[in-house]
């Protein structure tokens, strides 16, 4: 993954939002806003909801530290489970073979049959 998240965040800076019913808090860091979304989205199909906050600083074109971090919250209740689902994912793509071959799905990694027929989905 070209901008790698940064999970877990370190104990020591992490961010906490106090909302109406929830405390929020920040379980990740990442340079995108496609790679945050892809991590919401990841720790929602797990069941737990998440939230972006996105201060990225935008009059340059380059991050600069926490003014280009996109974070990630869960509530405090979802904590550890997110972190260790995150950290779960991270290890399971730094055992991919790094080739243009492999295709990750829902069921992990597959490769690319080049003899297949394409599967459509029937139309309604």
């Amino acid at each position: 993954m070209a901008d790698e998240a940064r999970p877990p965040v370190d104990q020591e800076n992490v961010q906490t939002v106090e909302g109406e019913n929830v405390t929020w808090i920040e379980i990740a860091s990442t340079g995108t806003e496609d790679e945050a979304t892809l991590l919401r989205g990841f720790l929602e199909a797990e069941g737990i909801p998440a939230q972006i906050e996105n201060v990225k600083f935008s009059m340059e074109p380059i991050n600069f530290g926490t003014m280009g971090d996109i974070r990630i919250y869960v509530g405090q209740q979802d904590e550890q489970r997110a972190q260790a689902l995150l950290r779960q994912r991270e290890r399971a793509y730094e055992r991919l073979d790094d080739d243009t071959e492999t295709v990750v799905t829902d069921e992990g990694p597959a490769d690319i049959d080049d003899s297949a027929s394409a599967e459509t989905e029937p139309e309604q």
